[in-house]
């Protein structure tokens, strides 16, 4: 990608250049998804957590995931492969029903793909305007630690699955009745002086632990090869281009107007 951006030359949108493409080639290799499929299936999923698009549409855009998915198991089923499905079907087949199958290709094809890609696009922007951590994130031996804290400090998942309580009580002295429905906001709790000391200043040598992957059982399942891809991108695009710069004011980027994840829709760059 960074090949393609570079005889292609600059300005480039870096969203459509480099943060969407890459999370979704690696998770169409994982799954063994034919890569000439990934914008289809991009544009279901950033229709599906659009909260700007009718819940209709938004509905229309899963049942379309689910049935593009069910064709791909029974592929997987005809002529398993070496990719994920194919393996699960080859080696638990008989254990695991099509229904399964289909629910964790959707879950992982959604999950490898919006959150990291969103990462990679607003991880970049947070370095370009803050230079002073460019350094530390082009060097391999600095870089985990800034992107821990970017997770931390950026937190592109806004909220985990809704969860409704199964008896009264009191949390924290809040009042909660049986019945009622809650969400845990991780910008908050990655925010929360209680838990991070100075949580506005960002800071990669900390090592307080955060919530960006979500905490127990319910911990990303994505969260090795989310940090993995962060750990190369972040390196290799800023070496590649050491000039990399924001090619129009920061208050003209474009956000995501509203969506299940912060994200941007285009970032132009030249350098």
């Amino acid at each position: 990608m960074l090949d393609v951006m570079e005889v292609t030359g600059p300005p480039a949108d870096l969203v459509q250049s480099f943060a969407l493409p890459i999370p979704s080639m690696v998770i169409c290799e994982l799954l063994g998804v034919p890569y000439s499929d990934r914008a289809e299936f991009q544009e279901r999923s950033i229709t599906r957590f659009d909260g700007t698009c009718d819940m209709r549409t938004r509905l229309a855009a899963q049942a379309g995931s689910l049935k593009y998915m069910a064709r791909l198991v029974a592929a997987k089923r005809a002529d398993p492969d070496d990719a994920l499905l194919g393996t699960l079907v080859r080696d638990y087949g008989s254990e695991i029903d099509d229904r399964e199958l289909i629910g964790i290709g959707d879950l992982l094809l959604l999950g490898g793909h919006e959150t990291t890609s969103n990462m990679l696009a607003l991880g970049t922007l947070f370095l370009l305007e803050n230079p002073e951590h460019i350094a530390a994130a082009r060097d391999p031996y600095s870089v985990d630690g800034i992107v821990e804290e970017l997770l931390r400090y950026l937190s592109v998942v806004q909220s985990g699955v809704p969860r409704v309580a199964r008896e009264n009580l009191i949390l924290a002295g809040q009042e909660i009745k049986r019945g009622e429905r809650l969400l845990c906001s991780f910008p908050s709790a990655n925010h929360d002086e209680a838990l991070t000391p100075d949580a506005a200043h960002f800071d990669p040598t900390r090592k307080t632990a955060h919530l960006a992957f979500g905490h127990g059982i319910h911990y990303c399942l994505g969260a090795p090869l989310a940090r993995i891809e962060m750990r190369m991108a972040y390196p290799a695009i800023l070496h590649r281009f050491p000039d990399l710069r924001i090619a129009v004011p920061s208050s003209d980027v474009d956000f995501r107007p509203s969506s299940v994840f912060y994200g941007l829709q285009k970032l132009p760059v030249e350098w």
